[in-house]
């Protein structure tokens, strides 16, 4: 049998889509997803949050029978992805003095414990991935300080400070199918670890995970995280939208969106009007479509012009995108889009999305697929998992600090206290 530390299972609780992914890391160091399973999630999350526990639950069931039957393994303990409405993210930075000139353990603790002591703050949880931190050792950065020889240790920390509900909600719909919670990562950063080459995060990028509800932004450069944020909306303001404009359901305006996409002649002509009649003949074709809807309320038009429902998607995909680019320029990060933007997750992948979002910023932008596993399923290959495979990464690497003694473990420990505790409460308070 292999051991506990070579199998992860890792939880996505989309707004639309839940995702479990059950990965095995072979000794030689190669990464196989042995299964996955989904299930709908509507009505379950929005924007991060559980909105039915219920519902969540049997969702997680779901989508968790599936990835163990496929990969016919059972895992005892889960890592999850967090985002959503209120998460509130940090860098920050604090030095330790290094007593008889070699570092220890005891000092990257408290390093840690210094950086994060002005952002507790009541009601609140405070995470941080051990894939966001930077050390350095004399002001000379290294990957792993224990045992360096030196006077000062720094660290530069990524914290992400999210409401206590959301992460409550989580443990508990975990705990409900008998399983632990081992340890959360912040989305944004998820989604960068699975999609984003070792490239693109040296000489800078962005990438942008667009969900259902929530888009969250990650920017490096040099391998540092330079900022993150989660905004709080997604493709279903495209949906909304469209059925709202063309008077259909919201599940036609979904399948509007997949089947057209945005109009590339509509980001042409917008971008380069004056070559919109010579150069772009594709123009006046698409115009002149026609679509036959077929959940239009009664009295509304049943065929529409395409350039209608090109004219909405255009509009509302673009402003969205002009946020983010707003938030990037607020906050001096452009600079640093020298790889320029990696668009991922389910409305990443929308037709010609990363054109307009090349037109919006005005620097290379792609399409993020997962890319941080050696064998990869093929319905697993796809952006709206970028995040998922990228909690794979994260959960053999914290295992690895974990053996190590570079983090606490706290999954199964801390979920047992937490069980005492109950029990104590119950039955002696």
């Amino acid at each position: 049998m292999r051991s506990r530390a070579e199998l992860v299972g890792v939880i996505d609780f989309g707004s639309r889509v839940i995702r479990v992914l059950i990965a095995r890391k072979d000794h030689d160091g190669t990464v196989q997803i042995l299964g996955h399973g989904t299930a709908p999630g509507r009505g379950c999350v929005s924007q991060g949050v559980i909105q039915d526990l219920n519902a969540a639950q049997m969702a997680l069931k779901r989508a968790l029978a599936m990835a163990e039957k496929e990969a016919r393994v059972r895992v005892d303990s889960l890592f999850c992805g967090v985002n959503g409405r209120n998460v509130e993210t940090f860098i920050r930075e604090s030095n330790v003095k290094v007593e008889r000139e070699i570092v220890e353990q005891a000092h990257m603790d408290e390093a840690r414990d210094i950086a994060s002591r002005d952002i507790l703050a009541p009601g609140k949880r405070v995470t941080s991935s051990f894939t966001a931190q930077e050390w350095y050792v004399d002001d000379l950065r290294v990957i792993d300080p224990i045992g360096i020889r030196g006077q000062v240790l720094k660290i530069r920390i990524h914290f992400a400070r999210l409401p206590a509900v959301i992460e409550d909600n989580v443990l508990t719909c975990i705990e409900s199918q008998g399983r632990e919670l081992e340890d959360i990562i912040f989305l944004p950063l998820a989604s960068a670890l699975g999609c984003l080459t070792p490239e693109d995060m040296e000489l800078g990028v962005a990438v942008l995970d667009i969900g259902r509800s929530t888009t969250g932004l990650a920017v490096y450069r040099d391998y540092r995280i330079l900022g993150t944020h989660c905004f709080e909306w997604g493709g279903y303001h495209l949906t909304r939208d469209i059925a709202a404009g063309l008077q259909v359901s919201f599940e036609e305006a979904d399948e509007l969106i997949l089947e057209y996409g945005i109009s590339v002649a509509r980001i042409r002509s917008e971008s380069e009007p004056e070559a919109e009649d010579a150069s772009f003949p594709s123009v006046p074709e698409e115009r002149a479509a026609r679509i036959k809807l077929k959940s239009a309320v009664h009295g509304a038009a049943v065929i529409v012009e395409r350039q209608q429902l090109d004219m909405i998607m255009y509009e509302r995909a673009r402003e969205l995108l002009t946020k983010v680019r707003q938030h990037v320029h607020a906050r001096g990060l452009s600079k640093n889009l020298v790889r320029g933007v990696v668009l991922t997750g389910g409305a990443g992948a929308i037709k010609n999305h990363s054109a307009l979002a090349e037109s919006v910023f005005q620097v290379p932008c792609r399409v993020g697929y997962p890319n941080s596993v050696e064998i990869l399923p093929q319905a697993v290959n796809a952006p709206e998992f970028s995040a998922a495979v990228g909690i794979v990464r994260h959960a053999f690497e914290y295992r690895a600090a974990a053996r190590n003694g570079r983090v606490e473990p706290r999954g199964p420990v801390v979920s047992g206290m937490r069980r005492l505790g109950r029990f104590v409460k119950k039955y002696f308070i």
